[in-house]
């Protein structure tokens, strides 16, 4: 039940996204082109709602929350990272206190203050790591949108285990790597290309919360 009513609100919810990104407001004046018609959040949101509540079904609620309101902006943000290679400041910066209050909250609720606590380390030195490594290395090392982006996600894989946060950022690395590959290979960019690397980072915290 509880799987339905997050399917059917995530549903509606990317209907809403879609509805949002067809109007093309996440572009900047200099970000021409055709604009996508982003049809695959639609159909994508539901099963991504099913995946999310049954590998949580043991944990809080709202740690459950948190990550299917990760679920629900990633959806957004891989639609537009996917589009202009950027992740707007107005999507992942709010994300940041909204999943770690809701990570408190579980910990309160459930007495993980471990959990909570694993989760804080892992931000400050994984997440900021990321972030200095943007600032420092631009270009070659990490995007600022993609450091802002593991802000988000940090915190809400190391809330569940250590585990989960190395499995999620593996399969992260490891999507972007088959994505660039298979663009090289249809001539769609070349090695020196940039890979939009936001899609690849959210399903690869997706995967990680069934199979880690």
């Amino acid at each position: 039940m509880e799987s339905f009513v997050a399917a059917a609100a995530l549903l509606l919810i990317g209907v809403g996204i879609t509805l949002w990104l067809r109007t093309g407001r996440y572009r900047r004046p200099d970000e021409g082109g055709p604009l996508p018609r982003h049809l695959w959040v639609v159909p994508v949101a539901p099963f991504v709602a099913v995946w999310v509540t049954r590998a949580l079904a043991e944990s809080p609620w709202p740690a459950a929350l948190a990550h299917l309101v990760l679920a629900g902006a990633g959806l957004a943000l891989a639609a537009i990272d996917a589009d202009v290679h950027r992740l707007p400041n107005a999507i992942t910066l709010p994300l940041v206190p909204v999943v770690l209050a809701l990570l408190t909250v579980a910990s309160a609720t459930g007495g993980e203050w471990s959990s909570l606590r694993q989760a804080v380390l892992a931000t400050v030195l994984l997440g900021g790591g990321a972030l200095l490594a943007a600032l420092l290395l631009p270009g070659r090392a990490i995007g600022m949108g993609d450091a802002k982006l593991l802000l988000s996600l940090t915190p809400a894989l190391a809330w569940l285990s250590w585990s989960h946060l190395v499995v999620g950022l593996w399969l992260g690395v490891v999507i972007a790597g088959l994505q660039a590959l298979v663009l090289v290979l249809l001539r769609r960019a070349t090695r020196r290309s940039r890979v939009a690397a936001g899609p690849a980072l959210v399903a690869g915290a997706l995967l990680a919360l069934g199979i880690a």
